[in-house]
């Protein structure tokens, strides 16, 4: 049995999790009083009676700087040191500063770790931790572990993909000893996709007693988006604060009225204090102490149990397995730190960027004159699931101090307490609404907004978001088709994926090209490459060939395959030379769509937003009602033909394809970790472009 001390432990989901999976928590600490007597009573009981002191966990409630660490347990080799160290200041909603008297709280946790020595040390916080001073102090809390003997790993994981049935993103800190990895950071599993719903974790509760749910008033604040999820969903994160608590799956639910205002439709609850606890997979029958408020505390403040579960099945492991190699990454340890194992992360940034950037538009015809009746949001699959994508990010946004009990501290309709999805769709909206001279004149016509399904750029169509514009208010007659694409934090234009059908061309031309037989050949000898290190390795990190035996010939078969297709010999007929152009035409139709459009850029490290305006067909910037935008951008040229491609110089993963006036860059590389065909993708950049494509670049904090 592995040892165990646990600090600023709560009610003690992480403890409950190692315990399951037979650690011995010998001692564990917490400042709030009702915190501790619950963890007692899960602990040291059972059946209502006090196990024998051997068996117990030591619980000493108090302040962590009151406590001489060399005097507990000094006879004990301890294997793990656990700690949730206490994440208000280093919250994305709460007080951010990087001195913040509670931020150091976790300097008890590296003085425990100094004087016990532990194998191993788990530490849990919010994702808010990463960005905390530009992460000057998430590089202090590594250097600080790693000054003591140990190699990090940080992931930053979804709950949901554990067994969880909630979206929870936090960062999870895993140390190991470097006697035992060699310097080799731990490989954090990247979970399942398949969730648990809240009706799976919620159908053996007993009916809702009402003394068990908060019945504050509901905020501003709280009114301010969407709080229910469906039983076929999972929750959103349970929060700490009682009276920010979701509604449960139950209710009637609420309805959009306007920016930042939506309103109750029929009946509705929060989530009891025990569904709540079910979400957060504590034990069915678990006795939380204290009143209402405090239990919510409780139960939000821990990790979720299941979860708990899953980091502890990964702490055995690494205690027992007597060659870690394959579970440690030692040719780049630092990506450990950086690591994200939410799956799906990218998608969720990417949508929520998405829903930010139509609310904004919404937001500034607004601000131009138009009115409700005169703006209509398309709330289909489409637009729930950018919603649903942006409360995931707005929640972990709003990660609150566990001491700002009253919405007079947290001014959530401010532009203070706006998230960098928000600043950054703001400053591009306001930029639109000045180029587009409709956005001034109101009378009579009427505003559609939509998201676009995921299905449209494969048909060519690569907006995100669409702005139409009708003169009539049966929405018949269209004067404006207006349309963004939306990219967090890169500027990729596409990114094509190897698949198990190899014939790109008949993809990128919509079956009007397709790929020579010597190329598909060529493909399927890779693709068995391919299938041969799935049966050998993990992940593509262990395949130390890769570049020579799969990158580097794909890149190589799809410059010869491109140029086949998209270039001319010299004594080419005309119409070898019309299907050559017509084959780059479509070609860059695939990769930049069909119909014009805004490019929104989000960058988070500079603070700001670039916008291209890609007028290909004359529809951006017209003027209107004799409005004209002196600025405007004129059509931009397409190309025509494909001049050279080539594989980048000193690389075996790019191919660059230069176009007449724009040059587009390809590189190959693995979307995930494991080994599959499907796997495999292109990055495509755009390297060069016409000079009439001006862009933007918007500073946030000057609007």
């Amino acid at each position: 049995m592995f040892n165990v001390i646990s600090m600023f432990s709560g009610a003690g989901g992480l403890d409950m999790g190692f315990h399951n999976k037979g650690f011995k928590v010998l001692w564990a600490n917490d400042f709030n009083q009702d915190a501790c007597d619950t963890y007692d009573k899960w602990a040291n009981y059972k059946d209502g009676k006090r196990k024998p002191e051997e068996d117990c966990t030591v619980i000493e409630c108090g302040d962590i700087s009151k406590f001489d660490f060399n005097k507990i347990f000094p006879e004990k080799v301890i294997d793990v040191v656990l700690g949730g160290f206490p994440c208000q200041g280093f919250s994305l909603a709460g007080p951010r500063q990087i001195d913040d008297s509670r931020n150091v709280l976790y300097r008890h946790f590296v003085e425990m770790v100094r004087i016990k020595k532990p194998k191993v040390l788990i530490a849990e916080n919010v994702i808010g931790i990463k960005t905390l001073g530009d992460g000057a102090v998430f590089e202090k809390i590594v250097d600080d572990f790693a000054a003591l003997g140990y190699t990090m790993s940080a992931p930053t994981v979804n709950a949901k993909n554990y067994g969880v049935p909630q979206d929870r993103m936090r960062v999870i800190f895993i140390g190991i000893r470097n006697d035992l990895c060699n310097g080799g950071a731990y490989i954090f599993p990247a979970g399942d996709p398949k969730v648990v719903t809240l009706r799976e974790a919620l159908k053996d509760l007993p009916p809702v007693n009402m003394d068990d749910v908060c019945q504050a008033p509901f905020s501003s604040r709280y009114m301010s988006r969407n709080r229910k999820r469906d039983y076929d969903d999972v929750s959103f994160t349970i929060p700490a604060m009682a009276k920010q608590v979701a509604l449960s799956p139950d209710s009637d639910g609420m309805e959009y009225v306007g920016v930042d205002e939506f309103k109750f439709v029929g009946n509705n609850r929060r989530l009891s204090y025990r569904e709540a606890a079910a979400i957060q997979t504590f034990p069915m029958n678990m006795e939380f102490c204290g009143d209402l408020d405090s239990k919510y505390k409780q139960i939000g403040n821990a990790v979720p149990v299941r979860l708990a579960e899953v980091i502890a099945g990964e702490v055995l492991k690494i205690l027992t397995t007597e060659d870690l190699t394959p579970f440690l990454n030692f040719d780049s340890p630092k990506d450990e730190i950086k690591a994200d194992r939410r799956i799906t992360s990218k998608v969720i940034n990417g949508k929520a960027f998405e829903y930010a950037s139509l609310m904004a538009v919404y937001k500034e015809l607004s601000n131009a004159g138009w009115d409700n009746e005169q703006i209509e949001i398309v709330q289909d699959k489409n637009y729930k699931n950018i919603e649903k994508a942006y409360q995931m990010v707005e929640e972990n946004a709003e990660d609150v101090s566990e001491e700002s009990e009253s919405d007079e501290a947290l001014p959530i309709i401010t532009e203070k307490w706006e998230t960098s999805y928000d600043r950054a769709a703001r400053v591009a909206a306001v930029y639109l609404k000045m180029t587009e001279p409709i956005f001034h004149h109101p009378e009579g016509l009427y505003t559609v907004l939509s998201a676009m399904p995921d299905s449209a750029g494969v048909k060519g169509d690569v907006r995100d978001v669409c702005l139409t514009v009708y003169e009539d208010k049966e929405k018949k007659k269209i004067v404006r088709d207006l349309g963004i694409s939306c990219k967090n934090n890169h500027e990729a234009v596409k990114h094509p994926r190897i698949t198990e059908d190899p014939d790109f061309a008949k993809e990128w031309t919509h079956g009007k090209y397709h790929c020579s037989d010597e190329f598909l050949l060529t493909m399927e000898k890779i693709q068995r490459i391919i299938d041969e290190y799935q049966d050998r390795f993990n992940t593509w990190s262990e395949v130390e060939d890769k570049m020579d035996t799969v990158y580097y010939p794909i890149v190589e078969a799809f410059v010869k395959e491109i140029r086949r297709l998209g270039m001319a010999c010299e004594n080419a007929s005309d119409e070898d030379r019309e299907k050559a152009s017509d084959f780059a035409k479509l070609f860059f139709e695939f990769m930049f769509g069909t119909r014009d459009f805004y490019k929104f850029i989000k960058d988070d490290r500079a603070k700001a937003t670039t916008v291209y305006p890609y007028n290909m067909h004359g529809s951006l910037m017209k003027t209107y009602k004799g409005d004209k935008n002196k600025q405007a951008v004129p059509c931009v040229t397409m190309p025509e033909e494909i001049v050279e491609v080539r594989i980048k110089p000193r690389s075996k993963t790019t191919l660059e394809v230069f176009f007449d006036q724009w040059i587009v860059s390809m590189r190959l590389h693995n979307a995930d970790s494991s080994i599959k065909k499907t796997s495999l993708k292109f990055d495509v950049q755009i390297k060069a472009q016409p000079k009439k494509v001006m862009s933007a670049i918007l500073p946030w904090e000057n609007k």
